[in-house]
């Protein structure tokens, strides 16, 4: 008897043709309800240059965004259909008027494949999230703020021992503002001396490089981001935690022994657990919960802040009259050790420009992404966006879209002048730090860490373009953030004073 028969062949084609139709049975979603949409291949949906490693997704979402000139556009990812918002009327209302309707975001959120992570602010669904986010929000107050930076300034004075041995030599900015960031954030978050600047072999530094650099990394974060489903189905965890778990478990054994205070994140999460009041005795705040803060904090502070400080250096290294005006600044605020205050650092209003200007053009999360909780009628167009369907707003497309910000592809702090900063977030054009009650909640800890780290890096170096310096920048594709592919080289010369 044969292997292929008719009968069987007819059967096998029958099959593909009804797993065909099944695959692609969203594919008529947007053009049914009028929306402008891009023509999805099969299974990638409109996510191949992002797959194929062509494109960084949030590049990729900041092209689609230009080639529309209407309020939104339809897309698809592994045939789910997806609402791309482009208008800053429908993103106010959908982040801040009606954020009700719109309070969660699209991860995937299973703690039976990672509990830590499914506790973690950044994921977390309501109404857990609305609990955690206002107990955790007085951790971050200027005074809680003030208290942490001798901790800051302790790093960012490592940073500037350990670059005198590089004066005159092409440095990797990234790789020592990873450092400054590994030493910071593992001693406020976990109460832990990475030793990032003294030892190459730092058991923490090497996480800090390796927790998103793996092709099983990029798969399990885009999961998370895009494929829930996969999540449960696998079990997939967001990160490998259990470097971060020890030493989170060491202190806290630690400090409760012996009474070590340090005024640091882990004394102000066991604070918190300790006193709680009546009505909070019966929401879960163990010691699992307190280590997702930490994670979270963590993960959020390092990599945002650290590419925050090497994208401004690598801009200023380009621009050397900015970064001129800016040292000038430094120096005229900076004349000791002793001026480096939170009050000081704040009145200088070029460092805030630079640092702004940084953030528009190189924000760490390239898009925002909400999840439609109930039936929502966007009254200017009279489109309903169904229960469940998940919205993307692209930072990449708005903070380089033209109307808002003429010449976007150059860097001019000066766009930041006079309040301008205020102008654009309150109209929603730009957005680094998110919008809304979503927003981050640590975006004042990040702003305080990139500002001391660049002062006390040009109080005593400067930066300059040099034969490996990036000229045009590559973005890494196989990561959802904004990371240089191959660094950010540049030359660094010791100030003579």
């Amino acid at each position: 008897m044969p292997l292929f028969n008719w009968p069987s062949m007819f059967l096998f084609g029958l099959t593909l043709y009804v797993l065909y139709k099944y695959l692609t049975r969203n594919h008529n979603y947007w053009k049914s309800r009028g929306v402008p949409f891009e023509e999805p291949y099969f299974l990638v949906g409109n996510f191949w240059e992002v797959f194929s490693g062509k494109m960084q997704i949030g590049k990729h979402l900041g092209y689609l965004y230009s080639k529309y000139n209407s309020p939104y556009f339809g897309i698809y990812i592994l045939g789910k259909p997806y609402l791309v918002v482009r208008s800053p009327e429908i993103i106010k209302k959908i982040t801040i008027r009606d954020f009700k309707n719109f309070d969660d975001r699209t991860f995937a959120c299973d703690k039976n494949a990672d509990e830590l992570a499914a506790n973690s602010l950044f994921i977390m669904r309501n109404p857990d999230w609305k609990y955690i986010r206002a107990r955790l929000t007085p951790i971050f107050t200027s005074g809680k703020l003030k208290l942490m930076l001798n901790i800051v300034k302790l790093s960012a004075r490592g940073m500037q021992e350990y670059l005198k041995q590089f004066d005159r030599k092409n440095v990797d900015v990234k790789e020592i503002s990873s450092k400054f960031m590994t030493d910071v954030v593992a001693s406020c978050f976990f109460g832990y001396d990475a030793k990032a600047f003294k030892d190459n072999n730092s058991e923490f530094y090497k996480f800090t490089q390796n927790m998103f650099a793996s092709k099983l990394s990029f798969l399990n974060l885009f999961s998370y981001f895009f494929a829930p489903i996969l999540v449960s189905l696998l079990k997939l965890q967001f990160l490998e935690y259990g470097l971060l778990r020890r030493i989170f478990l060491d202190t806290l054994k630690y400090r409760e022994k012996n009474n070590v205070k340090r005024n640091d994140f882990v004394d102000l999460l066991l604070q918190l657990r300790d006193n709680r009041k009546e009505e909070d005795l019966n929401v879960d705040f163990g010691v699992n919960r307190m280590i997702a803060q930490s994670m979270t904090f963590f993960v959020a502070g390092f990599e945002t802040t650290s590419n925050a400080v090497a994208f401004a250096l690598y801009e200023l290294c380009l621009r050397i009259d900015c970064q001129d005006k800016l040292r000038e600044e430094i120096f005229l605020h900076i004349k000791n050790e002793g001026d480096v205050t939170f009050e000081n650092i704040q009145k200088m209003k070029y460092l805030d420009m630079v640092l702004s200007e940084t953030l528009r053009r190189y924000p760490f999360g390239p898009f925002l992404n909400r999840n439609c909780r109930e039936d929502y009628l966007i009254e200017e167009t009279g489109l309903l966006i169904e229960k469940g369907t998940p919205v993307l707003i692209p930072l990449d497309g708005l903070h380089y879209d033209p109307e808002y910000f003429p010449n976007p592809e150059r860097f001019d702090p000066d766009r930041f002048i006079d309040g301008n900063k205020h102008n654009y977030t309150q109209s929603c054009v730009y957005m680094p730090f998110g919008m809304g009650p979503r927003n981050c909640i640590g975006d004042r800890f990040g702003l305080i860490c990139a500002k001391i780290g660049l002062v006390y890096f040009l109080q005593q170096f400067k930066v300059e373009q040099c034969e490996d310096t990036p000229v045009p920048l590559v973005l890494n594709p196989r990561t959802p953030f904004m990371v240089p592919l191959n660094g950010l080289k540049m030359t660094v010369t010791q100030i003579q004073k």
